[in-house]
């Protein structure tokens, strides 16, 4: 089972893979094993650990040796991802997490999700196990607090809508009465990542559902918004590190509100 979580300000992928295709995107990772040690290699070095956070834009990939793994993939414009760097990376390409602090999230991610099957009781439980997993690893950046009405709107026009098209900015701009640049730097302020960020996080969001639906690679990538089946291969490649042909009938997604 693979689980994809995401939220406003981040993505999650609980997963169990193995050799994904060496990559690299503009976001930051917080990857922890909640098995026994895995291999990362990052540039030319291999690294064995059972957690690690590696920089953005940074060439890796992870031989997980079956271990089920949390992948947490803050974009470079969050300000978790901001924190990250100033405490652990500071221009380093990655960072090795304490054994003991990796064991604490284990067991929290094991008692307070795992032990869940209702997936609305998992959306429920999701931030307070996410903001606890900030908590061990020093990170203390809390769920965004959305207080403009306009922010809110927006948010919920895009999880109303089923394609996401290059004008969706200039639309949603017009919907809330504000320029396409004010609405850019308000959703930035109150959700603490970029419009743009946002919207590709959602489009593919919005494919892997519709294929999960039982529609095509193809017919599902047109219809999330992406202009070819290609693109939406890409984007999801540059994002994750997996292709669009890995996408299986055990895979969840979960949009967390």
């Amino acid at each position: 089972m693979t689980d994809i979580f995401y939220t406003i300000d981040h993505v999650l992928l609980f997963v169990d893979y193995n050799y994904p295709e060496k990559h690299k995107h503009w976001a930051k990772h917080l990857i922890i094993s909640l098995g026994k040690e895995f291999k990362c290699i990052i540039e030319d070095k291999e690294i064995i650990c059972r957690g690690i956070i590696i920089g953005s834009n940074v060439m890796h990939t992870i031989e997980s040796y079956d271990n089920e793994m949390l992948v947490y993939l803050f974009d470079e414009t969050t300000d978790m991802s901001k924190e990250i760097e100033d405490k652990y990376l500071q221009n380093n390409n990655y960072y090795t997490l304490n054994v003991e602090k990796l064991k604490e999230i284990k067991r929290v991610w094991i008692n307070e999700i795992l032990s869940l099957k209702d997936i609305m009781k998992i959306k429920q439980k999701y931030y307070d196990v996410y903001e606890k997993i900030l908590n061990i690893c020093n990170l203390n950046i809390k769920k965004p607090h959305i207080k403009d009405e306009r922010v809110k709107k927006v948010l919920k026009l895009l999880q109303e809508k089923e394609e996401i098209t290059e004008g969706i900015i200039r639309e949603l701009a017009d919907k809330v009465f504000l320029s396409q640049s004010r609405l850019s730097h308000l959703f930035k302020e109150e959700t603490q990542t970029s419009l743009s960020s946002f919207l590709v996080i959602m489009k593919i969001g919005k494919a892997y559902e519709y294929i999960l639906n039982g529609e095509n690679i193809t017919d599902a990538s047109i219809k999330a918004g992406f202009n070819s089946p290609s693109h939406f291969a890409t984007t999801n490649k540059n994002m994750f590190g997996i292709s669009a042909n890995e996408i299986r009938k055990d895979v969840r997604v979960i949009p967390i509100d």
